[in-house]
This record gives C-alpha cells, structure tokens and sequence, in this order.
C-alpha cells in the first residue's frame, strides 16, 4: 500500500518538471490526482487533467468546484504553478513581468489555497504544500519579482498554517534549489549552461532532479509529517548552508 493511498490530490503546473513530477508521484503512492496547468501534456496520465490559469479567480474556483464534483473531497493541495523567467535587474524590470510573477507565484497560490480550505475543512482537515524556493530566502541579481514572490509564499505558509491549524489543515512549504527542468535549461540555455553556472553553487555536487522534489512531497502530504506546519522543508543540495 502507498503511502498516499487513497487520498485525493490537486497539483498546479502539473504538466512537466517538478508539478508532473509530483504528480507521478503522489499516483504511485496510491493518490487520485487532479492535474491542473495552463496547457495539459498528452504524455502525462492522471485521474483528471484541467487547463487553469491559476491568477484567474473564476477559473481557479471552476477547477476546485470539478474537482471536488468528481472526487468527493480534496486532501492535498499542491501549489507549484510559478512564472518568473525574466532576468532583468529590479530598476528595468516592467509593471507587467513583475505583476504576471506575482500573480502567478504568490497571488495563485492564495487563490487555490482559499479555495480548497474551505472544502478541507468541511472533511475535517487536509495538506497544503507550497513550492517556494531557495530564492526565497536568499537573494539573487536580475531576479528581484521571482524572489519576492517566493519570499512571500513562506510568510503565507506561515500564516496560514496558524489561521487553519484547529481546522485539522496542515500548510508548509517546500524549497527547491536548482533543479534540471525546462524551466531551467531554458532560462540558461541548455543542461550544460546550468551545471556550469550552478553546480559548485550545490554543495552536494550536482543540480537536483525532478524526483528530489517529489519524494520530499509525499514526505509532506503523508502522516509521516502529521506534526509539520507553517515548516518550509529545504532541498537545495546544501545551496543555504553556505
């Protein structure tokens, strides 16, 4: 039996790196997933699969009403649908990538999170996990509306872990560091530009993969972590140690 087994999950930005990853995931510890993105990958397989923008209030709710609708409940909500590629130095940065960052990052993980609490508690309790980052506790040149955004993820995990913890509600947040995703290679280039630039950044010696996220989740979303909250769970290969 899995370790998730018979739980139902809703994994944002499911569609590849750590979101599909996740997802994979949670299917094979026995959880029912919800795969919500802007676009779904043919190639990926779940219970159900939603195209979501998830700074869209109206169709953040829609997705949470079909969720539950064809589930019955939600019992882990996994916040990982991010935006923020733009490497640009705070003073160029434009209202317009910094407000799709934040809207994205900090703004959406609020919308979900809003809404699947209130189903939460009508079961009785549930996980939220928030992908945050390193760069959330740590800063880096040309990123300043990424950072900010994941900086805020931890403060809202914080909070709502207080304001939902005498609902039975479990919130914390995990940080990656870098981890080898389209995401990333595009951002850099290719694989080789990101393990050039990053890898003696990781002290472990190698930039994460996918499945280092994942693992950490189930971590997270199972009973092995029933007394975890308002907790951000770093796995950055030693990148804050320094």
């Amino acid at each position: 039996m899995g370790r998730l087994e018979g739980k139902i999950a809703l994994v944002t930005g499911a569609a590849r790196g750590i979101g599909a990853a996740i997802a994979d995931r949670f299917t094979a510890e026995g959880a029912l997933v919800a795969r919500l993105d802007l676009t779904s990958d043919p190639d990926r397989t779940g219970a159900i699969t939603l195209s979501v923008d998830v700074s869209d209030e109206d169709a953040v709710a829609q997705a949470v009403a079909d969720t539950r609708t064809t589930f019955g409940r939600i019992d882990i909500l996994v916040n990982n649908a991010a935006s923020g590629n733009s490497v640009t130095p705070a003073g160029d940065l434009t209202i317009a990538e910094w407000r799709r960052t934040i809207d994205v990052n900090l703004t959406g993980t609020f919308l979900l999170s809003r809404a699947v609490i209130g189903v939460m508690r009508e079961n009785g309790g549930g996980v939220i996990i928030n992908i945050a980052s390193q760069l959330g506790s740590v800063a880096v040149r040309n990123r300043a509306a990424y950072c900010a955004s994941k900086g805020g993820v931890l403060q809202l995990t914080r909070a709502m872990a207080l304001d939902h913890a005498a609902d039975g509600i479990r919130v914390n947040s995990l940080s990656p560091g870098a981890v080898m995703t389209e995401r990333l290679t595009t951002l850099f280039g290719s694989e080789e530009a990101v393990n050039t630039a990053l890898v003696d950044r990781h002290p472990i010696g190698r930039i994460g993969i996918p499945s280092d996220i994942a693992g950490a989740a189930v971590f997270l979303a199972s009973d092995d972590a029933s007394f975890m909250t308002g907790s951000d769970l770093v796995v950055d290969g030693g990148y804050l140690a320094q």
